[in-house]
Parts: C-alpha cells; structure tokens; sequence
C-alpha cells in the first residue's frame, strides 16, 4: 500500500526517521533486558528529536496537507 502521506518535501526524511524507530526499539528492547536506564535515556533524546523533526516538517513543508484541507 502507498503512503498517501508521503511528498516530496519529506521524502528526505523517511530514512532517517525509520532509523531513529530502530533505534528506539533497540534501545527499549535493551532497557526492558538489561534494566540499564541508560538505554532508557537514549530512546527519550531519540524520541524527543523525532517529535521536534516532525514538528518543523509540518511547519516548513510548502505542499502540507493538512494547510490545503483549512485552505478551502
């Protein structure tokens, strides 16, 4: 199935943001083992970044959908 949400502004990021889910999924993974809070620590930043990086996507992209449904 196609990802209806994809454009070409943000199609730059799709690879770093699947990444950063690994990632964070690892990270869980590796806290939920071990009980190291470090890896805890790691998925929050990670987690924190991906929130600010979406937030500026949706901010910046010149084609947002979500501006063209309020644009009618």
């Amino acid at each position: 199935m196609p990802r209806e949400w994809n454009t070409s502004y943000r199609e730059p990021w799709n690879p770093i943001i699947k990444k950063c889910l690994d990632a964070i999924d690892i990270h869980t993974r590796l806290h939920l083992q071990t009980g190291d809070t470090w890896h805890h620590d790691q998925s929050e930043k990670l987690r924190n970044y991906l929130r600010e990086l979406k937030d500026w996507i949706h901010e910046t992209e010149p084609e947002a959908w979500h501006r063209k449904k309020t644009d009618k």
